[in-house]
């Protein structure tokens, strides 16, 4: 009778213990799972454009890229965001972040000179180009909602820095990505 006690407890001591290990490896390998994301970002301090997110465990990098150029206009949005997280859920995650927005955008701006106004304007000589070039810096807090087990919505808000750090006001930001 005493050897199917220990039996029964040795049994019992092991199912228990190779559980708890269970839960911790899977806990493990779901956050090393999705280290990981793409998608869209936009926000004043975070860029806006296509995004990829690097988070490893607490803390990360987020970037956003948006080139656009045609014949009149160049347009850039870089932003590189760095992340850490302070709470990790299976539906939500807190996280804090500061983020570093570069903006250029060149247009081509034509008009006409009044003293020489004709029928038909060469464009060639009648053209100037308006630049405008900043960068905006934040620092705040963000909530990313787990819709289903790959895909995240965040938002984020803060206080940030516009016009090469000339205003100082409220900011906010969004993003959506697929994690991998």
């Amino acid at each position: 009778m005493k050897k199917i006690a220990i039996y029964i407890a040795s049994f019992l001591l092991i199912s228990v213990t190779l559980k708890l290990e269970a839960q911790n490896v899977s806990k493990q390998d779901s956050q090393q799972t999705f280290k990981h994301g793409v998608g869209a970002g936009a926000g004043f301090t975070t860029g806006f454009g296509l995004s990829y997110r690097y988070m490893p465990l607490r803390y990360g990098v987020q970037v956003n890229f948006a080139p656009y150029h045609s014949k009149e206009t160049d347009m850039y949005s870089l932003g590189v965001t760095f992340l850490y997280r302070l709470v990790e859920t299976q539906t939500a995650n807190l996280y804090l972040y500061q983020g570093n927005h570069y903006f250029y955008n060149s247009q081509i701006i034509y008009y006409v000179d009044q003293g020489k106004m004709t029928q038909t304007i060469d464009q060639t000589n009648y053209k100037n180009r308006s630049i405008e070039s900043y960068v905006n810096n934040g620092l705040g807090i963000g909530i990313e909602f787990i819709i289903v087990k790959r895909i995240g919505f965040n938002i984020m808000m803060g206080y940030a820095t516009y016009n090469n750090f000339s205003e100082v006001n409220f900011t906010g930001e969004t993003g959506l990505y697929f994690k991998f």
